[in-house]
């Protein structure tokens, strides 16, 4: 279990700095009054998949403070 817990992490790490340079992206897009719908897109997945992730890792740790 330590395992999973340690590559969700790692995911979760990753995730959000996806999201930082997604959502900066779209900041400089819309400054040069470009379209940013594919970034946006990007960003949508990265946070539906963030959220993923830590809803998992607090399946995984919640048994743990029970116990």
């Amino acid at each position: 279990m330590d395992r999973n817990l340690v590559l969700l992490n790692r995911n979760i790490a990753r995730l959000r700095r996806d999201v930082r340079l997604q959502s900066s992206e779209i900041e400089q897009l819309i400054a040069a009054d470009l379209d940013c719908t594919p970034a946006a897109q990007r960003l949508m997945r990265a946070q539906a998949d963030l959220i993923l992730f830590i809803e998992k890792r607090e399946r995984l740790v919640a048994p743990a403070v029970h116990e």
